[in-house]
């Protein structure tokens, strides 16, 4: 089945050319040319990538994938005019996976969303050939299966597909630093999107979704000039969490 992609842009021509670019590249595309449009596609349908414009008409980019990333984990990609540094960190920050600016080349973006796909769908195929399923660690549990982390009473706590791959390394090599450059390889392969800025924005703000969870932010301690540690023991379990309607969690 071919992956679908949103693209949420008040530029028709720009949709256009996305929605045949990226249709003759074998992917299922929608397209939107707001929020509001966006809100009614994802009420019929699920999507595997959403690329989403900034400066909407009736809503501003930032603040729609603010509000996604509390309840959903589909990758997100910007696609903007606004190409100011702070711009970028911001969204990598509120939890988009990538940030291409315009204008842009074609082949630049689909390799964007070539790698982030494929790093979800490692992800789903490393949880189904491991035995290892769920960690325990602090009081949490990391269930693999589902792709989330579960407080103390079991309440899910919502992570981009990004900040689950980065802390599922750490919980693997718990008490270990995991370098940059590891984080790298396994979460972009060899893409050349990836920087230590964005490692570190994405390890930033998952550190800031556990304290506001009530756990201490050193949880995830940074090692200056070499990586990042999760500074719990984490032991593996047989079985993770069944909260009620956990099957309806957002994969």
């Amino acid at each position: 089945m071919a992956d679908s992609i949103l693209a949420v842009d008040d530029d028709r021509q720009l949709t256009k050319f996305l929605d045949r670019f990226l249709t003759k590249q074998g992917f299922d595309i929608s397209t939107a040319g707001s929020g509001v449009q966006m809100g009614m596609a994802m009420e019929h349908r699920d999507f595997d990538l959403m690329i989403l414009d900034v400066g909407l008409p009736d809503l501003d980019g930032f603040d729609i994938a603010r509000e996604l990333r509390k309840s959903s984990s589909m990758p997100i990609i910007f696609l903007t005019a606004r190409d100011e540094i702070y711009d970028k960190i911001i969204g990598l920050e509120i939890g988009a996976d990538d940030y291409l600016t315009k204008p842009f080349e074609p082949r630049e973006l689909l390799a964007r969303i070539r790698t982030v796909l494929r790093r979800r769908h490692m992800v789903a195929d490393k949880t189904a050939e491991e035995e290892t399923e769920h960690y325990s660690f602090a009081g949490l549990t990391l269930d693999i299966p589902r792709r989330t982390l579960f407080d103390q009473f079991i309440r899910p706590i919502p992570l981009t597909a990004m900040e689950f791959a980065i802390l599922r390394c750490l919980v693997e090599s718990s008490g270990q630093v995991v370098s940059r450059d590891r984080l790298m390889r396994e979460l972009y392969g060899h893409s050349v999107t990836a920087t230590n800025r964005a490692i570190d924005a994405h390890v930033a703000r998952l550190r800031r979704k556990l304290g506001e969870a009530g756990l201490d932010r050193d949880l995830i301690r940074t090692v200056h000039g070499t990586g990042h540690v999760l500074t719990a023991v984490a032991n593996a379990c047989a079985n993770g969490p069944t909260p009620a309607g956990a099957d309806l969690l957002s994969a």
